[in-house]
């Protein structure tokens, strides 16, 4: 680093902090000139390049910063938020690592980092950043609830409680632990946390997102009691708080689903690119609360499979071919974008991440669930892909879907309306797969995976080319990781009662029956 490269960055993080991008953006680049790849200057030319909306640009530059020494755990950090936005798996879990994060950067920044390495299942490097962080500030509550939630994660249960009750001890305004704790284990009238919730419910400000988790984790408590019409109200009110801050529209929807019928015609999808991939990737697509995750973790009983979790790894790779980020997935013009794309481009640069997601092993899965909508695009990209779609009954995927408290996704999930109506869509869309596809995607039924598990994984493991094992019904084996809401009960054995559980509200529910209809 030079003394200018120093003075030109100060001068554009002040231009940049009064709103002049431009300027910010030509200083950042002197900057650069007088000292090639300084981090805090990737850092912030990367930055404004993004609110500009030059996608590619801002990714490539970026990377020029992986590898470089790092003068200060602030960069360390704001370099792997940088990497994180592109998914860039590898080089973030690298970047994290470094003892400077470690030794010079404040608990809730140390939280945030252990939840970055968390979501791209970099789970030892996860575990062992909270570990160190908790062994350097024993009382922080946000360390306290992430080492929880990674305790839940791995099946243990009894860790995963005492965090988040040392989480509330430290601060009783927590709400997420109240939440999580509520998911840990099936609530007692001997045990259980129910008035606390409710003076919680009261204390958050209401529409609020504390508001939410209280409710969600009553109507949690409250239904494994029993008293399912408290539990409707305290579900009720989750629902309407968490719509006040989360809003959703349709009509993008029904738009997506002509696009992708006019584009993704059986000549475009079977088009295929002619990248091979060495590692075969294995999309567990469908509705969230569908059993993706449950047959996720079957496989990942198979030695020749590694289980990426669910990551956005394909529309990583859809959003430099395009030169637009989509935080929300697909919609109707990047589709129209992609029907002119260069599909071996997307394929190398999907071949370049997938050693890492799969773990070096030859198959891998991928269980974003929302990838219903890139089956098309997937199928055109990598030849090689398979497909699994989970399918269960409209009532029991809708209502889950009701009652799960979302992170940042399907925020069609709160009002009855929007939710049937997101419902339907996603048949659609996958009526047009079969139709395009009809013999790359294999409809499993989660009804027939809970009564017949081992007959159905073998079915699973045919179509996707895997050599036959016996066994991977038990999903109960220790070892892996679930980060998903379905973390309470993955490891429970397959479960043969969960459908149905609707019926406790049929009034309440009598909308959403009648938009399913049919």
């Amino acid at each position: 680093m030079t003394a200018a490269a120093y003075d030109l960055w100060k001068q554009a993080e002040r231009a940049y902090d009064a709103k002049n991008l431009g300027a910010a953006e030509a200083l950042y680049r002197r900057s650069l000139e007088a000292s090639p790849g300084y981090p805090p200057s990737v850092i912030g030319l990367s930055t404004v390049l993004t609110r500009r909306g030059a996608h590619r640009e801002s990714h490539a530059v970026v990377r020029t910063a992986i590898g470089r020494p790092l003068e200060h755990p602030a960069l360390v950090f704001s370099l792997g938020q940088r990497l994180r936005y592109f998914h860039e798996f590898e080089a973030l879990e690298r970047t994290l690592q470094d003892p400077k994060l470690l030794d010079g950067s404040p608990p809730d920044v140390l939280a945030k980092s252990v939840v970055l390495l968390s979501s791209i299942n970099a789970n030892d490097a996860a575990q062992r950043l909270a570990d160190a962080a908790l062994a350097k500030h024993p009382n922080s509550p946000p360390l306290r609830y992430v080492r929880g939630n990674l305790h839940f994660f791995d099946g243990d249960s009894d860790a995963a409680e005492a965090c988040y009750e040392a989480t509330l001890a430290a601060n009783p305004r927590f709400f997420q632990a109240s939440w999580m704790l509520a998911s840990v284990r099936r609530q007692t009238p001997e045990r259980n946390h129910v008035e606390r919730l409710r003076r919680q419910l009261g204390e958050a400000p209401p529409g609020s997102e504390g508001e939410a988790y209280v409710a969600y984790g009553l109507h949690k408590e409250l239904h494994d009691l029993g008293d399912y019409a408290g539990a409707w109200e305290a579900l009720a009110r989750g629902c309407a708080a968490k719509r006040r801050q989360v809003p959703y529209d349709p009509a993008p929807v029904a738009e997506l689903i002509a696009a992708q019928r006019a584009v993704c015609t059986p000549a475009f999808v079977r088009a295929g690119s002619a990248i091979e991939q060495s590692h075969v990737p294995i999309f567990i697509v469908g509705m969230h609360r569908s059993g993706t995750t449950l047959l996720e973790r079957m496989l990942a009983g198979h030695p020749d499979v590694g289980d990426a979790g669910e990551t956005r790894a394909f529309d990583a790779q859809v959003e430099l071919a395009i030169d637009r980020s989509l935080p929300n997935g697909l919609d109707a013009m990047a589709v129209k974008s992609l029907a002119s794309a260069d599909f071996d481009g997307i394929a190398r640069d999907y071949a370049r991440h997938a050693p890492w997601l799969s773990r070096g092993k030859p198959f891998f899965t991928e269980k974003l669930p929302m990838n219903f909508w890139n089956v098309g695009m997937i199928a055109r990209a990598m030849p090689q892909a398979r497909f699994i779609h989970l399918v269960r009954d409209p009532m029991d995927t809708c209502f889950s879907n009701l009652r799960t408290l979302f992170a940042g996704v399907a925020t069609y999930s709160y009002v009855q309306e929007e939710l049937a109506g997101f419902f339907r869509a996603y048949r659609a869309m996958m009526a047009h797969w079969s139709e395009v596809l009809p013999d790359r995607v294999l409809d499993v039924r989660y009804d027939d995976l809970v009564a017949e598990p081992e007959t159905t994984v073998l079915r699973v493991l045919e179509h996707c080319g895997l050599r036959r094992i016996e066994g991977l019904s038990d999903v109960a084996r220790p070892g892996g990781r679930v980060s998903t809401a379905s973390a309470g009960t993955a490891r429970q054995g397959v479960l043969r009662d969960r459908g149905g559980v609707w019926w406790h509200y049929e009034a309440q529910l009598a909308t959403l029956r009648e938009r399913l209809a049919g």
